[in-house]
């Protein structure tokens, strides 16, 4: 009988080591796999943010599209982002969506906005300090030649009622590159 209970003892131990051992492995399963969900989230959000930008794109209207395709070669997510951070396709893409808004096309008019603030957050990443901001123009701001375009059926002065596409600065020193397009009512 005492050897009995001293191989059940040595098993009880054996299982015992087995149990830690496992208990062990699974701690560190689990720290793993919550640094592994973390990174998951993390990448998630930051293509999520991209892939959305990239089906807004894909969202505008066929003659936009069209238009758009001496700026955006390709097809793919890899191709948009490569075309649309470049700094000639920036300014490029802004001189289309000022067009539109001009001309009354504002169907895609807000989505191209999105790009655009979108590709001058992403080029302004690539560089030790940002190159490009947006220009800060709001409702209820005086119309100043200098910082905005009016369109045609806007009043010629007062307050603004509608901004239509943000313009683009230099982030440095503030200055103007491209101006706001409002209406005045």
């Amino acid at each position: 009988m005492p050897e009995q209970q001293n191989d059940v003892n040595l098993q009880m131990e054996e299982l015992q080591q087995k149990l830690a051992s496992t208990q062990e492995k699974l701690l560190q399963t689990e720290k793993m796999r919550d640094e592994y969900k973390g990174k998951y989230f993390q990448f998630k959000g930051i293509f999520q943010r991209q892939t959305q930008t990239f089906y807004k794109y894909q969202s505008l209207s066929e003659p936009s599209l069209e238009a758009l395709s001496g700026i955006f070669k390709g097809t793919s997510f890899e191709e948009f982002l490569a075309c649309g951070v470049q700094p000639g396709n920036i300014d490029a893409l802004w001189e289309f969506a000022r067009s539109e808004a001009l001309n009354g096309n504002m169907a895609d008019v807000a989505i191209l906005s999105e790009i655009i603030t979108y590709f001058v957050h992403l080029y302004n990443g690539t560089n030790e300090s940002p190159l490009l901001g947006i220009q800060n123009t709001a409702i209820g701001d005086i119309f100043d030649v200098d910082l905005h375009i009016r369109t045609q059926k806007s009043k010629p002065a007062g307050a603004i009622t509608n901004v239509l596409l943000s313009g683009l600065t230099n982030a440095f020193t503030g200055e103007v590159i491209k101006k706001s397009v409002v209406e005045i009512n």
